[in-house]
């Protein structure tokens, strides 16, 4: 069995890593969407005062790189990145509602996925 915890985005930090771990945890789960920054994005509540952020299909977050540096933050705090919890709405709400961008959103997502696996991380949840 691992004892993992789920951290949001903005708890992904070396401090909040580090509680983790010293609260027994062995394995991380994050949770990329829902940033709580403002711009040119799509809000993922109806209340874009207290929704549960913004999302954007750009985001360097997702490019191998970006999955790279997260999981390198993860390690060096002697922890394990087991899982990303959920895509972006903007990733796949075409998917998610057979809209026209379909088949274009479903290549993203697999190469998401393939990256996932490039750089080591082993659960999309």
């Amino acid at each position: 069995m691992k004892l993992g915890m789920g951290l949001y985005r903005d708890l992904l930090t070396p401090e909040h890593l580090r509680f983790a771990r010293q609260a027994g945890c062995t394995h991380i789960i994050a949770h990329l969407p829902g940033q709580f920054t403002r711009g040119d994005k799509i809000i993922t509540s109806d209340n874009a005062d207290a929704g549960f952020g913004l999302s954007t299909a750009d985001d360097p977050m997702w490019s191998e790189e970006g999955l790279r540096d997260l999981k390198a933050l993860v390690n060096r705090e002697g922890l394990e990145l087991e899982a990303l919890e959920n895509f972006a709405p903007a990733h796949w709400y075409d998917v998610l509602l057979d809209g026209p961008k379909r088949e274009e959103q479903m290549a993203h997502l697999k190469a998401i996925v393939r990256r996932l696996g490039r750089v080591g991380i082993p659960t999309m949840g």
